[in-house]
């Protein structure tokens, strides 16, 4: 049995030893009927043989008198060519057993867009760019579907928004395999959502904090972070993921919002630390975003929402913020109200700006721009 080294390794058509035996007398000038003396048989035979006979062993011999290459020659040719023959058939066999793999996963996941994310050329044999896909993700292809981070995902979707379900799939492995790559130095301990959040939302109200700044707290707590951007018909914000041995928040830039990007990692850490547990076997794996306006339904995305909720503005400083803007109904009142007393609590104007517009689904102010990401 061949190896997959060996596999690859074969060409994609081989010529018959004859060939190239019709080669040399081409080259030689040497007419079939000279060879044919030369090697003391019949013109007939000769034309016989070349049309694609088998070398022999006494064959070789009369090669070797007739041309002066040595008979090794021509039976190592022989013998490779029947090599080659046999790994072109295995390989061959092997070409319609990924072809049909290939077809099962279509119906699960977008192939051509994952190949194309992972940089895995197109045109290389279906086998190798399934062997590539199984180095990636750590695992046999056809267990995909049984995977954690798909079978445990709680996802939760918008009825406003046509969800591509093999795109989200898709999404979700992009996101495990980065997952993977990202694994963090420093060991995450049951609690250190809670230390990087209370970081992430103090330096966010001191001055700004970056992306990079975000990441680098991140990973100091044990946590990795990725930029996986979104498929076509996929609504995803952001995800977070239960990984061996740490977890993982994963976003996607739907939006260019600063605000928005910080909101989705406090309400992801949120999950981290309140719905999954590195030690236990059967928490949820993973907890999908497709929205900001997350359902208050959901149990454990109102429990995340509140978490990130407070931890950006503390519900008492909030609720008195929101007391003092609602004397006027003005949106423009209470806008002007909410940048004097994000002066007076320290807090950063564009995030409480951000937190009311995302409460009263009033994204579109007037006056107020959101800030990139940076």
């Amino acid at each position: 049995m061949a190896t997959s080294k060996e596999l690859k390794n074969t060409p994609f058509a081989v010529a018959h030893p004859t060939e190239i035996i019709k080669d040399e007398l081409k080259a030689r000038g040497m007419s079939q009927k000279e060879l044919a003396s030369r090697m003391d048989m019949q013109t007939s035979n000769l034309s016989r043989f070349l049309k694609g006979e088998n070398i022999s062993p006494a064959i070789a011999a009369k090669l070797e008198v007739a041309l002066d290459i040595p008979a090794e020659f021509w039976l190592n040719l022989q013998a490779q060519y029947e090599i080659d023959l046999k790994n072109i058939a295995l390989r061959d066999e092997k070409e319609r057993e990924a072809f049909n793999i290939e077809r099962m996963l279509l119906n699960i996941i977008n192939l051509p867009e994952l190949y194309k994310r992972l940089c895995i050329n197109p045109s290389l044999f279906i086998q190798d760019k399934l062997d590539k896909l199984e180095e990636l993700m750590g695992f046999h292809v056809l267990n995909l579907g049984s995977q954690p981070f798909i079978v445990q995902r709680c996802f939760k979707k918008n009825e406003k928004h046509i969800t591509d379900e093999r795109n989200e799939i898709t999404w979700l492995t992009l996101a495990y395999i980065e997952s993977k790559k990202k694994k963090p130095e420093n060991l995450y301990i049951e609690g250190n959502a809670q230390k990087a959040a209370e970081e992430i939302s103090r330096y966010a109200h001191q001055g700004g904090i970056s992306e990079n700044d975000i990441k680098l707290i991140l990973n100091k707590y044990g946590i990795a972070y990725s930029v996986i951007p979104k498929l076509e018909k996929t609504p995803i914000d952001a995800a977070s993921l239960q990984m061996s041995g740490y977890p993982s928040i994963i976003t996607t830039h739907r939006y260019n919002d600063m605000s928005r990007l910080i909101f989705n990692v406090l309400h992801e850490l949120g999950h981290i630390l309140k719905h999954m547990s590195i030690n236990k076997e059967n928490s949820c794996s993973v907890f999908v975003s497709s929205e900001h306006d997350y359902s208050r339904d959901n149990k454990e995305e109102r429990e995340a929402n509140e978490f990130a909720e407070d931890m950006l503005i503390p519900k008492d400083t909030w609720k008195k913020m929101m007391s003092a803007g609602s004397k006027n109904l003005s949106n423009q009142y209470i806008l002007r109200t909410l940048k004097r007393l994000s002066s007076e609590y320290s807090l950063d104007f564009n995030l409480v700006a951000w937190r009311y517009k995302y409460e009263s689904s009033k994204y579109n102010l007037y006056g107020i721009k959101s800030l990139p990401i940076s």
